[in-house]
């Protein structure tokens, strides 16, 4: 499923957001991924948009995993810039919105298996689960990070606020 249109300004700028489950199990339809995908980048105020977003199941996720960071384990997100802002570090000030005006253009990766198998863990809804990590990736698209402490923080503050404006109850580490 995918979306183009314009954005809010009506300046004509293309948004391109693609969502496939590979798995057939995601406890989301890809409609409701797809909402939550445009919702938050709209929240980020980002200009220009050329997003995929996939949800996997653990074997292509152990094998992306190894690939790119010689990992032997599943993960929940991961997430690909490809080109534009999305691969520019953030310089601007930790608590900025990092999207505003910017081009992101890239792919978040997620497990599928894995939402399922946390959200049993944590007696949580994996729907939910699912939708956390959806957020978690296209922050990262944005410039957010999680590298030290002080961007973690930063990171999770964000996390929190656009889950809020979700109406998602998915709790927010850190």
């Amino acid at each position: 499923m995918s979306v183009s249109d314009q954005n809010e300004s009506g300046a004509g700028t293309d948004w391109r957001i693609d969502v496939v489950d590979r798995t057939g199990a995601c406890p989301l339809g890809e409609d409701r991924l797809l909402e939550v995908a445009e919702r938050v980048l709209r929240e980020e105020r980002v200009a220009e948009v050329e997003v995929s977003v996939a949800i996997v199941d653990d074997f292509e996720m152990t094998r992306l995993h190894v690939e790119f960071l010689q990992i032997e384990t599943p993960t929940d997100v991961l997430t690909f810039p490809f080109e534009a802002d999305s691969l520019a570090t953030w310089s601007g000030p930790l608590d900025a919105l990092r999207g505003e005006g910017r081009r992101i253009v890239g792919e978040v990766v997620i497990g599928g298996e894995t939402a399922r198998r946390v959200a049993d863990e944590l007696g949580a809804d994996a729907g939910e689960e699912v939708i956390l990590y959806l957020v978690h990736g296209l922050l990262h698209l944005c410039g957010y990070d999680d590298l030290d402490d002080e961007q973690v923080v930063e990171m999770r503050r964000r996390e929190a606020e656009l889950l809020e404006l979700l109406a998602v109850t998915a709790r927010v580490d850190g």
